[in-house]
């Protein structure tokens, strides 16, 4: 698959700015604690894997598995969710601490799971209650674990579901964009090959999509430097004018032809 030069550098330098943001981030949490630990360490997995999944869709585009890359596209802006309702909570570290911590109460509340693990979950939990500094945020982890029922969604009952957090704080596109990608992660009719040139081609092989490559790319760089940009806003990274550098070339290729 024959991609545009203009858009490899674009996908690639966003994977280095991806890294400047977060050398970023370090040294201001090193010199300021300028955000609570468990936000930090939340934003740092969940864009460390949305990077993951934009190298991924270029993987996947060079090898002629476009049409898959809508799925990944989606969960990008699960990324996106997930950081929108741990910072517009009156209490971000509770809902980071709700976020890193919930599998752990899945697990420890789960019967089934070997004794061993439930303990060692259970410990983890203890600990992680432990170092959280503020009083209040201490006070709601621990009335979180100890209610009767662990909802198998880590931001309930604060945000009602992925859809919610989207349409209560995402931006206007990512609104509709997502609806439009969750029909191929739910296998819907017009949602399988949404990333074929031509849709209607059904077979199980590897193909060209020249045209829907060049647009998968193009979204994952637009979704994954939407990602960064929540994260600096919220923390006043100061890259505002890279940013405005990138929507500016993300648009540009977008209306460049092949």
């Amino acid at each position: 698959m024959t991609i545009l030069e203009n858009i490899i550098k674009l996908h690639e330098d966003l994977i280095e700015f991806s890294s400047k943001l977060q050398a970023a981030s370090a040294n201001k949490m090193h010199d300021e604690s300028h955000i609570e630990a468990n936000v930090y360490t939340a934003f740092y997995k969940i864009i460390a894997y949305a990077v993951t999944l934009h190298r991924a869709i270029l993987s996947f585009c060079e090898a002629g598995w476009t049409h898959i890359s809508a799925i990944l596209l989606r969960t990008i802006m699960e990324c996106s969710a997930n950081c929108l309702a741990i910072i517009n909570n009156e209490f971000p570290e509770y809902m980071a601490f709700k976020y890193l911590y919930h599998p752990y109460f899945q697990f420890f509340r789960d019967d089934g799971y070997p004794e061993n693990k439930r303990e060692k979950a259970k410990i983890d939990i203890e600990q992680g209650i432990d170092n959280l500094k503020d009083e209040i945020v201490k006070q709601k982890a621990r009335h979180y674990i100890d209610s009767d029922r662990i909802d198998i969604f880590w931001f309930r009952p604060e945000e009602r579901g992925v859809s919610a957090i989207i349409n209560n704080y995402g931006s206007d596109e990512l609104k509709y964009v997502y609806g439009t990608y969750s029909m191929s992660a739910h296998a819907g009719h017009l949602g399988m090959f949404l990333f074929k040139d031509n849709p209607d081609e059904i077979n199980i092989n590897p193909s060209e999509n020249p045209r829907k490559t060049k647009l998968a790319l193009i979204e994952s760089c637009k979704w994954l430097l939407e990602l960064l940009y929540i994260r600096n806003v919220f923390e006043d990274l100061g890259f505002d004018s890279e940013f405005s550098d990138f929507f500016e070339r993300i648009e540009a290729s977008g209306s460049q032809r092949h």
